[in-house]
């Protein structure tokens, strides 16, 4: 008789572990192991960027939800362009719904389990809380939150993530930069770059610093609400995702940077930039600065609180940040890249100016090593990433040397989503993801409120 029960008592077992499959593995790919995406309210340009490739166990069915269509004609505009190209062209069909109670059908209908979110960042924590809570994958653009109750709610939303099976994820566009990737690989070599060294706050051991225009010729595409800050948030709470992000990943690789221990703020400060009207409408292409924007003009000029600089500890090292917006760029100019960074044997350093079209990598020998010691080592550390960056090489210039990155090892398209879908399906994002997002984000909003409070 004992043994009856023992058998039975396996068989029942085994039907349990039969029948409770993992959890995430239907949100993730849908029962028949498809992928399908639902594009909601797409108003920026990194949504249509998900879909620039046509990749494996993704449905060509996209569910399009939004409140008007009108919003989003470059968004179809795009989507047009990567159907009918010659070379690798896509085969998306798009389905859509239009209404004011878009966001309710869209929960309602959950005709998808992958979320694109890549628009007005006001109200992307309502979307991020509304997919993740309805059990849908969120893939979202930067910044996720523009302010520190924003911060509060997106600490839940990884919580219930967690809890639901799915992922919520932020895309990091920079880090897959060819020259960025190309940095972080040089501060790995202690024979050539050394330590870290920890800096001052003065003068930071880390810096990511950029310059974007508002205007860079042509049509201009930019939305109105793009100038309201709390709509499109402030300078320092949203190109510095980027930057911070880079800080992280650059000098602390795969490691978990928890804001609670690992981060301590030193300052902040916020800056204005000023648009005339006609620069105003050369950004957006629309023949008047409209109303909602009235709280913003001073003696005729547009005022938007766009730049912006932070200065904190990451794990003992002085790192900085800074981000500057100006109205338009030259005839010759493009959006700007500086970067460095300081080891005990060399400095790395990302430069650019106007009409360099792509920044430069360099590199400084420091303190006593001797020329021809460095110069050596330098070839060492060169031959050994031909593996990763074939083609690269150096030239010796007056005090440093360049590092020369073959252009072609620049990605085509944007490898952020394939990234994202290679997580989903293999179930292998890395442990500091979320933690790091986390810390990001701290940093920015209680930047934010840091600067506010100086002024």
């Amino acid at each position: 008789m004992p043994a009856k029960i023992l058998t039975i008592l396996i068989l029942l077992l085994f039907c349990c572990s039969c029948s409770e499959q993992p959890r995430s593995e239907e949100r993730i790919h849908g029962n028949d192991g498809v992928i399908r995406i639902i594009q909601l309210d797409p108003t920026h340009g990194h949504a249509a960027a998900a879909q620039s490739d046509q990749l494996n166990r993704i449905d060509t069915n996209v569910y399009v939800y939004a409140p008007v269509q009108k919003d989003i004609t470059p968004y179809f505009q795009q989507i047009n362009t990567y159907n009918n190209r010659k070379v690798n062209p896509t085969h998306w069909h798009e389905v859509s719904w239009f209404g004011k109670d878009y966001l309710e059908k869209m929960v309602a209908e959950k005709k998808g389990n992958v979320v694109v979110l890549a628009g007005n960042n006001r109200i992307k924590i309502d979307y991020i809380e509304k997919s993740v809570n309805a059990g849908m994958n969120v893939f979202s653009d930067k910044p996720m939150v523009i302010n520190q109750s924003g911060f509060e709610r997106l600490e839940k939303a990884y919580e219930l993530a967690g809890q639901k099976g799915v992922i919520l994820f932020d895309m990091m566009t920079e880090r897959y930069s060819l020259i960025n990737r190309a940095q972080r690989s040089l501060m790995q070599d202690t024979l050539l770059f050394g330590r870290l060294l920890p800096g001052t706050a003065d003068h930071p051991s880390v810096l990511e610093s950029s310059v974007h225009h508002f205007y860079r010729g042509g049509k201009g595409t930019r939305p109105a609400w793009y100038f309201d800050v709390l709509q499109q948030g402030e300078g320092l709470v949203d190109v510095t995702t980027h930057l911070i992000d880079l800080s992280f990943w650059k000098s602390f690789p795969n490691e978990i940077i928890d804001y609670q221990k690992d981060i301590k703020i030193l300052s902040a400060s916020r800056g204005p930039v000023s648009l005339t009207r006609a620069e105003f409408s050369s950004a957006t292409s629309l023949p008047a600065i409209p109303s909602l924007l009235n709280r913003y003009l001073k003696d005729s000029a547009l005022v938007v609180f766009a730049n912006g600089s932070i200065t904190y500890l990451l794990k003992g090292v002085y790192t900085g940040v800074k981000v500057e917006w100006r109205p338009a760029t030259p005839p010759d100019g493009n959006d700007l890249r500086n970067a460095y960074a300081e080891g005990t044997r060399s400095t790395l350093l990302i430069q650019q100016a106007y009409g360099q079209k792509r920044p430069t990598l360099r590199i400084q020998k420091k303190g006593k090593i001797s020329e021809n010691l460095f110069k050596t080592q330098l070839k060492k550390t060169i031959s050994r990433l031909q593996t990763e960056y074939p083609g690269i090489s150096f030239a010796e210039e007056s005090n440093m040397f360049q590092i020369i990155l073959p252009s072609d090892l620049e990605n085509s398209h944007d490898p952020t989503f394939k990234v994202f879908i290679g997580y989903l399906i293999n179930k292998d994002m890395p442990k500091w993801e979320v933690p790091n997002t986390l810390a990001k984000y701290y940093i920015t909003t209680t930047a934010l409120e840091m600067a506010k409070g100086k002024q």
